[in-house]
């Protein structure tokens, strides 16, 4: 005999009184002496004239449907009517299963069917007693029979107890005897853990005097973190949990913790309309929690493809079809599966009710075919879940940056005034003094010319490669800089300021020489901390960085080809490099400097087109502008600090101090400390989850032909054999379906 469990609203517990139901037979609490639908009439109907008069409308005649009441009570084809109720005698149905005319007897000869004496009778007395009709026999309300009387008292625990006796006796059987201790532990264990008791858990049992032994067992297993994983099988098995995607590949998915909400579900005895919700509809609630973001995972639950040959609508639809079936079987206990491709055959199901079931989930955002290799691969919307370490970990993480970007971010008298240091320097305020050319040369025939504003225009021959040689007096006294300027100019290509067909050039190496007398020995004047209005490009092939950098104008290789200064893809527009000299160079009237610009890329007539040099005897630091500047904040740069907005004077604070050195040992913890928490970051188990978009327009896909688009397009709705929801004015929702489910 059964004990009583302590109620648990999700209890799964295999119930030995329904096994015993099972095997004793069929229950039926109906009058046997009163006429019931379902019980005596639907099942001659189905098996005699279902083919002919049946959902099938392939083969159905006259146009008239016995399974459905408002077809057999109403006006057929032919005028008359199948079912008068009360009126057996003006019932087509009576007429014709009484008739002997064999071209009006049913079912007809040729059917193979034939009904009894015993069913015509049947069939012709319903009708006299008023045709009561029932829908479809699982879909009729629950009602609580009758309780059989008791036939032994001493035996009755609970109210299922009495229709156990009840049926032992009408078959002639009798009780088994009470278990033993040993086989109730064993049985409370693996039906509420799934394991076996320990011996001494056994012994202590057996030997407990205590009345309430059973029950306070039953109590400390329910409170097992085991008991969340003996139930959670069950469940996990009805919504086709796996930790692989199923086809072709077979590749591992990250959705362990999808598992472990279902355990935790059950551990917590969590309700089951909140059960349902949050998987369906999960992300959908208002601020979903982390729990009901991972249980929302059970839409992604079905298996998907990154076979490349596959056709990424054909298993859209092959995920929404699969969807549909998972969700009628484990929440409603019902096939829906046939009506994929035709109305059901046994079922009040169509293929509207399948495509409107279908459409609910058609927000979810997937795709038929994806990339994904392994578990860590792209297989659609995930989240990172941390164990309750990490998360602590993380937090503590979060806080100690949080505190250092504070002290980053608080502005300070002293930060104010180097930042007022650093933008003049950044803004390349220095005063330039033009260097007229006294001689230019081309190595390799390109014409040279030297224009008022003492720049070079360089014109005619475009050799692959060139040196320029430019000769000008050290007019200037002190010079700590040198700045070159590379302009735009009408005659070159995309305005230049290079020669190359993309308006882009390569300085692969500049040198300066330096005379203080005409006769005397040239010197090198050693160039020290370039710095350029762009400081680093790419060429027109897509060559990446780590070249192209203004450093590699001065890095000495003069006829290296690899690497130099380049601007694309600025071109057409003025910039300019500034070099610092690592001393003052004094100047006389009769001394010269002797610029080497060697332009040796490998790629073709990547020359200089027009170009300006100039010095200063500023103070060092000199910047070109906005050298090393990001290019949002150049703009913000060039206005002065009263014309700013207050956003603007924000981000310029903010690039000030991600680069100013008396925050530089803030800026070391904080990348540290970033660096942990990314580490860390990446130890999380990630796991599937749904994101809602816009839905994608579902339609009836005739014999479920994936490549058909002839079918109606349909919204999401209930099956129309099933109570509807009363919401008119809008589309309905995953949230809607999960709370008319429950």
């Amino acid at each position: 005999m059964t004990r009583p469990f302590r109620h648990r609203e999700f209890s799964l517990v295999p119930c030995m009184a329904t096994v015993v139901l099972l095997l004793a037979g069929r229950f039926s609490f109906a009058d046997p002496a009163k006429i019931e639908f379902n019980r005596d009439i639907r099942p001659i109907l189905s098996e005699n004239c279902y083919r002919c008069h049946g959902p099938d409308t392939r083969n159905r005649q006259g146009k008239l449907r016995l399974d459905v009441e408002s077809s057999a009570k109403g006006e057929a084809e032919s005028g008359k009517t199948a079912v008068v109720p009360g009126k057996s005698a003006e019932s087509e149905l009576s007429v014709r299963i009484l008739s002997d005319d064999p071209d009006l007897k049913m079912p007809p000869a040729d059917s193979g069917k034939s009904l009894s004496s015993e069913q015509r009778e049947l069939l012709k007395r319903w009708i006299d007693e008023g045709a009561a009709w029932q829908g479809h026999w699982s879909f009729l309300p629950i009602k609580r029979p009758p309780l059989p009387a008791a036939i032994d008292a001493s035996r009755v625990k609970n109210p299922i107890d009495l229709f156990v006796l009840d049926a032992l006796a009408k078959h002639g059987l009798s009780p088994s005897k009470e278990a033993d201790r040993v086989t109730l532990i064993r049985r409370l264990y693996f039906d509420l853990v799934g394991l076996p008791p320990k011996f001494e858990e056994v012994d202590a049992f057996v030997k407990s005097t205590d009345p309430r032994a059973y029950e306070n067992l039953v109590d400390r297993l329910l409170e097992s973190p085991h008991y969340g994983e003996r139930m959670a099988i069950l469940w996990l098995d009805l919504v086709r949990y796996a930790d692989t995607v199923g086809y072709h590949g077979d590749q591992e998915i990250s959705v362990s913790p999808y598992r472990d909400y279902v355990i935790k579900s059950f551990n917590e005895n969590k309700r089951f309309d909140r059960f349902t919700t949050e998987q369906l509809a999960g992300d959908l609630l208002v601020e979903p929690t982390i729990e009901q973001r991972i249980a929302s995972g059970y839409n992604r639950l079905g298996m998907m493809s990154a076979e490349g040959g596959i056709q990424d609508k054909e298993y859209r639809a092959k995920y929404a079809a699969e969807r549909v079936r998972n969700l009628s079987g484990t929440w409603l206990g019902l096939t829906m599966g046939c009506s994929e491709c035709h109305d059901h055959k046994f079922d009040p199901v169509t293929m509207k009710d399948f495509y409107g079931m279908e459409a609910f989930f058609a927000d979810i955002d997937e795709k038929g075919y994806y990339g994904g290799a392994n578990a860590t691969g792209e297989w659609g919307p995930k989240i990172s879940v941390p164990t309750y370490d990490q998360q602590v970990e993380l937090s503590s993480l979060d806080a100690s940056i949080a505190a250092v970007r504070q002290k980053i971010n608080t502005p300070t008298p002293l930060l104010e005034k180097a930042q007022a240091e650093w933008e003049s320097v950044a803004r390349g305020t220095a005063e330039w003094t033009p260097l007229k050319p006294t001689l230019v040369q081309s190595k390799d025939g390109t014409t040279l010319k030297v224009l008022e504003d003492a720049s070079i225009l360089a014109s005619g021959n475009a050799p692959a490669t060139d040196t320029y040689t430019v000769t000008t007096s050290i007019s200037v006294s002190g010079i700590t800089a040198i700045r070159l300027e590379v302009l735009p100019d009408e005659s070159l290509p995309q305005k230049g300021p290079g020669r190359a067909g993309n308006g882009n050039f390569v300085l692969t190496e500049f040198s300066v020489n330096y005379r203080r007398e005409p006769q005397g020995k040239a010197q090198p004047l050693v160039l020290d901390q370039p710095s350029a209005t762009i400081e680093q490009s790419i060429l027109a092939d897509g060559s990446p960085g780590g070249g192209w950098k203004i450093a590699d104008a001065i890095d000495g290789d003069a006829k290296g080809a690899k690497w130099g200064w380049a601007i694309l893809p600025e071109v057409g527009v003025a910039q300019h490099a500034v070099f610092e000299t690592l001393i003052d160079l004094t100047g006389t009237k009769e001394g010269t400097l002797t610029f080497t610009l060697a332009q040796n890329t490998e790629s073709a007539q990547h020359t200089i087109g027009r170009f300006r040099l100039s010095a200063t005897t500023s103070h060092r630091p000199v910047r070109a502008f906005g050298a090393e500047v990001p290019a949002a904040i150049r703009p913000i740069l060039a206005l002065s600090a009263d014309k700013r907005s207050e956003e603007q004077k924000k981000q310029i604070a903010a690039h000030y101090r991600s680069i100013a050195p008396s925050l530089a040992i803030e800026r070391t913890k904080l990348a540290a400390l970033e660096t942990k928490r990314s580490a860390l970051a990446k130890e999380f188990r990630t796991t599937l989850v749904t994101v809602s978009i816009p839905p994608r327009p579902i339609r009836v896909l005739p014999r479920g032909n994936w490549m058909d688009d002839s079918g109606a397009i349909v919204d999401p709705s209930i099956p129309t054999a099933l109570p509807q929801l009363p919401i008119k004015d809008r589309r309905l929702t995953r949230l809607d379906l999960a709370k008319w489910m429950t």
